[in-house]
């Protein structure tokens, strides 16, 4: 069968992570259309449980860099070399640094790909040197596109291509709640920018309520949460399930999602949540609010801002479930008009042929 373009897809890790799955799915699809793939990943992190193996994914994993930063270098630079991509697409703010450096070197075109709509400070400096090296900037959200050409962090406009979700083909409506506790979930991994802290308080709050929030995200190690959780005296209404593969059986079993995060790009938990037809509170950044406002489907709320959180959970659990339904539906459609996974595939195909004439 011909080959028609090689391209590696760069990353900072394979943590399990919105970012990293888009990229698996990106790589998956194009050798799937017979395009040779190469996935390079920066740090020795694979946390996809054997995943890219399964998929015959030829992938990189570069070593400690503490221990070994002159190695990492050199086997970078020679594989990629000895690869000779047509295209390079490159994940986040380290990734595009490292693929405009090896652009000064080698013959490739470059597609830097930016998910969330600030830029940590410690990027800023090596990014803004390297500005204007990319052949194209793609941003997965209209707010970061804004932020970023507003902010001036970039020298040429983008384009946006959102995250590929798989739609399900069939959705079950919530409970009516006359004898049923109402079963909220909330996706994420236990890290900084999800806040949990704030999501326990607001359930704190609502004690008097009949609820339970299922949490699938991976602890990561902390000790915190169940401390907190037993401090709030709310154990009977949080279910720490940690990480699970496949998500949608809770998705499917819920009746609303729930997120506390004050920092996001394009969140993948959301979408998933809007493709299930699930209603949704989640806090009022970038990524959240264009989803929200264009699909209506859910309530924003003040990030940080326990109360504010709990009244909109209130409001949310209030409804009927035509109500909720309506909402759901409303996500749903949103999701299948911009971001099926059919249609966001074939703009990275596109994109694609058209760099690599």
């Amino acid at each position: 069968m011909k080959v028609n373009k090689r391209v590696i897809l760069m990353t900072p890790s394979m943590s399990k992570g919105g970012a990293e799955t888009q990229l698996l799915k990106i790589a998956s699809y194009l050798q799937s259309k017979h395009h040779k793939v190469l996935i390079i990943s920066l740090k020795p992190i694979d946390e996809f449980n054997g995943d890219i193996r399964k998929l015959g994914l030829e992938t990189l994993f570069l070593r400690d860099w503490l221990r070994y930063p002159i190695s990492n270098i050199q086997s970078l630079y020679k594989t990629v070399k000895r690869f000779r991509p047509d295209v390079i697409i490159a994940f986040m703010f380290v990734a595009i640094i490292f693929a405009r450096l090896l652009k000064l070197k080698l013959n490739f075109k470059l597609i830097s790909t930016i998910r969330i709509s600030v830029m940590p400070k410690k990027w800023y400096m090596p990014f803004k040197l390297t500005d204007g090296l990319d052949d194209v900037i793609v941003y997965n959200s209209f707010a970061s596109m804004t932020n970023f050409e507003k902010q001036k962090l970039v020298s040429k406009r983008g384009i946006v291509i959102h995250n590929g979700i798989a739609i399900p083909e069939h959705t079950k409506a919530g409970n009516d709640l006359v004898n049923d506790s109402f079963k909220w979930i909330c996706i994420g991994h236990f890290r900084w920018n999800k806040d949990y802290l704030t999501l326990f308080k607001a359930i704190a709050l609502l004690k008097h309520r009949n609820f339970t929030v299922d949490i699938v995200g991976d602890l990561n190690g902390e000790l915190w949460p169940k401390k907190t959780i037993e401090e709030l005296n709310i154990q009977d209404y949080v279910n720490i399930m940690g990480f699970r593969k496949e998500t949608h059986t809770y998705l499917g079993q819920s009746d609303a999602f729930v997120l506390s995060s004050f920092s996001e790009g394009m969140p993948n938990a959301i979408l998933e949540a809007m493709a299930y037809a699930r209603p949704t509170v989640v806090t009022d950044i970038d990524g959240n609010h264009e989803l929200i406002e264009k699909a209506q489907c859910g309530l924003l709320c003040e990030k940080q801002n326990e109360h504010d959180m709990a009244s909109n959970m209130l409001k949310i659990m209030d409804m009927s479930v035509a109500d909720r339904e309506a909402l759901g539906t409303k996500g749903q459609q949103h999701i299948k008009d911009g971001f099926s996974e059919e249609k966001v595939m074939g703009e990275w195909m596109q994109l694609i042929d058209r760099l690599a004439v």
